[in-house]
């Protein structure tokens, strides 16, 4: 590929040589350094030191940006964490929101959210099985639902203001929730057929 942008450099004129390196934005990298090298055989090796200079300087500032989002704690999302409370109860909403607490060095709360979201669901879920009132169980199954909103307008405000944080990949917990879940089912399953039969 070096080789082929070496070529096409080769065929340019000066002027569309410099334009190479005064747009480099719209450039591959790699076009700028055959267009830079050119340039440099054709004896211009003190007019194309300033653009040389400016890209490494950008190359620099983009690698330092890098780091420092590298650096930052990788957190579930908000918006994450409502989905998968909302299929997977806010059990699960409160796992990935202490993971979120821990993460930040905030062990008090990080216990908090998973004590707050396992009474929540279970006393939902407990309220549900008494009640024949479908209004009522319509109430229950929507604040079960809402879980993760509860969540996080209960915790939000304990995380810091100024935070920033890249988003943590939802494929982990995504398999977790789908094992737990499927073999909550298969054993209710195996459990009814046994007393059924």
């Amino acid at each position: 590929m070096e080789n082929e942008f070496t070529e096409k450099m080769l065929n340019l004129s000066d002027k569309e040589l410099f334009d190479i390196l005064n747009n480099k934005e719209r450039y591959q990298e790699i076009a700028f350094n055959a267009a830079f090298n050119e340039l440099k055989k054709r004896g211009f090796a003190e007019e194309i030191k300033p653009a040389l200079k400016e890209y490494e300087e950008k190359k620099q500032k983009e690698r330092l940006e890098f780091e420092r989002r590298e650096s930052l704690p990788e957190l579930y999302s908000q918006k994450s964490i409502v989905i998968f409370s909302a299929f997977f109860t806010a059990i699960l909403g409160a796992i990935m929101m202490a993971y979120n607490f821990r993460k930040l060095e905030n062990k008090e709360k990080s216990k908090s959210v998973l004590i707050f979201g396992f009474v929540y669901s279970l006393s939902l879920m407990f309220l549900i099985s008494l009640t024949d009132v479908n209004m009522v169980k319509l109430i229950l199954q929507t604040g079960a639902l809402i879980g993760g909103f509860v969540l996080i307008m209960r915790f939000e405000k304990f995380y810091p203001t100024d935070l920033e944080h890249r988003n943590k990949p939802v494929w982990k917990i995504l398999i977790f929730a789908l094992i737990i879940s499927l073999s909550l089912i298969s054993i209710s399953t195996y459990i009814y057929i046994k007393m059924n039969s």
